[in-house]
């Protein structure tokens, strides 16, 4: 759970009820970085990805268990948003303030606190946004060497999918958009999305925050153009009705799909909902937990870590 002006905190996927953090990863205080946490991502060896907003837009990463990051970069800022990580150990970023784009860091990336911990990137994603809507979790990586993006627009909403790595073009190969997708639109008022594709089930899964119609759609892997979800999560008893979904991740030991909701993004108590794989329609989570201490007052972006 990236905290936005606390630690990263981390919670046994079984959790229920108020809990205490299991481990936290705090601000290490290394000069010309700025910590500020919106986004959260793992590496296929366990790494963790911590990623500022604003500011230097600093890249923090973490080996499995430890309390100071092995490695810190800078590929693009400020206004950096989001990250993913996909199975080669190309780091994405996603920033906005001058132009909204995704930008690609090499494996291994590392900067030092002289220039900022600045790396080159190794590639520069555009992407089809109206305007810049700050929000997390809107990147994600696929099993097919694909980075997938949430895209909001004022002629409607879309999930943008890029061939990944050092060398793909900068047109998406595939976009999910189209009035039968239920993604909304970001207008007169934005309806803001997350997104996170899920190994175990081969499935992508995309939050769209939407007033008392907040919904989770759930697309076929394979989904392209104006493709309708295959199961659509909404309704009374989910506990989104309402809220905005700041966070969703997968588990890839059984499918679980955590969704964190809150009042509003910033300032708001939140609460990590917990649906089977299966979950569809006006169905409960199977379990409902949030932070003992902080209540999730600052939790922005969520991923499920698979080394225990």
């Amino acid at each position: 759970m990236a905290n936005a002006h606390g630690p990263v905190t981390a919670y046994p996927t079984g959790s229920t009820g108020a809990v205490s953090p299991a481990r936290q990863l705090a601000d290490p205080g290394d000069p010309n970085t700025y910590w500020g946490p919106w986004g959260i991502a793992f590496d296929i060896a366990g790494n963790a990805y911590a990623q500022s907003f604003l500011s230097d837009a600093t890249t923090f990463v973490y080996p499995p268990g430890a309390t100071t990051p092995g490695r810190m970069f800078r590929v693009a800022g400020p206004d950096s948003r989001a990250v993913a990580v996909d199975t080669a150990g190309y780091a994405y970023v996603a920033t906005g303030q001058a132009e909204a784009a995704i930008s690609v860091a090499a494996p291994g990336a590392r900067g030092t606190a002289a220039n900022l911990y600045t790396v080159p990137a190794v590639r520069q994603i555009p992407l089809d946004e109206s305007g810049f809507y700050p929000w997390p979790s809107v990147l994600t990586t696929d099993t097919s060497g694909h980075v997938i993006a949430a895209v909001a627009r004022s002629t409607g909403n879309a999930v943008e999918f890029f061939n990944g790595g050092p060398s793909g073009g900068a047109a998406p190969v595939r976009v999910i958009a189209g009035p039968h997708t239920g993604l909304g639109s970001c207008s007169s008022t934005c309806d803001q999305l997350a997104v996170a594709y899920s190994a175990f089930t081969g499935r992508l899964y995309v939050a769209v925050s939407q007033g008392q119609q907040t919904h989770v759609n759930v697309y076929a892997g394979t989904a392209s153009g104006d493709a309708a979800p295959v199961r659509v999560i909404s309704g009374s008893a989910t506990g989104l009705a309402g809220k905005v979904v700041t966070g969703i991740a997968g588990s890839q030991v059984d499918g679980t799909i955590f969704v964190l909701t809150k009042a509003a993004a910033f300032s708001s108590p939140g609460s990590i909902l917990a649906f089977d794989r299966l979950a569809d329609g006006n169905t409960p989570p199977r379990r409902t937990f949030t932070d003992a201490g902080t209540g999730l007052v600052d939790g922005l972006g969520i991923a499920v870590s698979f080394v225990r």
